[in-house]
């Protein structure tokens, strides 16, 4: 009996190391942004309701980063820490939710919203309505802001992702829902984006200069 739950237990281990970043980095104390000291660097950053939807759900507060998955908070600790470093600040707006605060963000919401209700038509022709399901209600996804949250900032924010695959997070929804953040496939971990080194420094040439110029 032991022996056969050995293929399990090295597929939850491979697991964890194929969603942890390759090279982390740390934060101003030095201690490595893993587990623990990633969900606190999370905290550390400024959170607020972004009013994008009818109501403040408070899905950026303690108990929804605590329950973001570790290596997606490993992931994106190491990832804002490494933007910030050079771009400045970033604000998180939403984080892990319950399938109650999915509900509550769409209310009102103009974008993309997973937990939104819509019809579906099914093979036997009936018309049901259902819900989407939220990366965000798997602890894989969060909504974070960079400086004043311009498209300018966006954009810079979003390519500074994809020439950095290593960090393990990515934006799947590009300007359809700028802040939405989740944690990268492991098959696309390694690939790197074949894009001339300009590429970010053109991406955040607009940003301040006394912010931008830490890049060049």
């Amino acid at each position: 009996m032991g022996n056969r739950r050995l293929p399990l237990f090295f597929m939850i281990i491979a697991t964890v190391i194929w969603t942890t970043p390759t090279r982390a980095t740390t934060d101003p104390s030095g201690l490595p942004l893993v587990g623990e000291n990633a969900v606190a660097f999370l905290k550390s950053l400024p959170r607020e309701w972004s009013h994008s939807s009818a109501r403040d759900c408070k899905t950026y507060e303690d108990k929804n980063i605590d329950k973001l998955a570790v290596p997606f908070a490993t992931s994106a600790a190491t990832f804002l820490e490494a933007y910030m470093r050079q771009y400045g600040e970033v604000t998180i707006t939403s984080a892990y939710r319950t399938a109650k605060e999915q509900v509550c963000v769409c209310q009102g919401e103009k974008g993309l919203c997973a937990g939104r209700p819509h019809t579906v038509k099914t093979k036997a022709g009936r018309r049901m309505v259902v819900r989407g399901f939220s990366r965000h209600q798997l602890g894989i996804a969060i909504d974070v802001r960079p400086g004043m949250g311009s498209v300018e900032e966006y954009r810079c924010l979003h390519m500074f992702a994809l020439l950095n695959p290593q960090f393990g997070v990515y934006f799947p929804l590009g300007s359809r829902d700028y802040p939405h953040m989740e944690l990268r496939s492991p098959e696309l971990r390694h690939s790197r984006v074949a894009l001339p080194a300009s590429t970010l420094s053109s991406a955040c040439s607009e940003l301040n200069p006394s912010i931008a110029h830490r890049a060049q």
